[in-house]
């Protein structure tokens, strides 16, 4: 899907690129263009390049990461929600909370 501005941008962050890649492609959909991201210099270097609106950030980075990924992106906008995904339902749950998630967020 091509950047547009009426769009949702949804950055995604996790610490194995096979479960952010496979979380990017599973919740594709109209209206919403994703971002992915393994770590906070990716997390930053996405959040200067790009409008973020979301950010949903695995439970597999280390809690002191997951937390700073969370404070840039406060840093970098007023408007941005971050969503800090559970470690009990593993990266075998990070599609399903990123689709419950971008569901309601669109009311779809």
């Amino acid at each position: 899907m091509a950047a547009d501005a009426q769009a949702l941008h949804v950055l995604i962050v996790g610490r194995l690129l096979d479960v952010v890649d496979h979380t990017c492609a599973r919740v594709q959909r109209e209206g919403v263009v994703i971002y992915p991201a393994t770590g906070l210099d990716e997390a930053r270097a996405m959040l200067a390049l790009k409008p973020i609106d979301v950010m949903i950030v695995g439970a597999g980075i280390e809690l002191s990461e997951r937390l700073a990924i969370a404070r840039a992106a406060f840093e970098q906008s007023d408007s941005v929600t971050v969503h800090l995904k559970d470690k009990a339902s593993g990266p075998a749950g990070f599609a399903p909370f990123v689709e419950r998630l971008l569901t309601s967020r669109l009311g779809a």
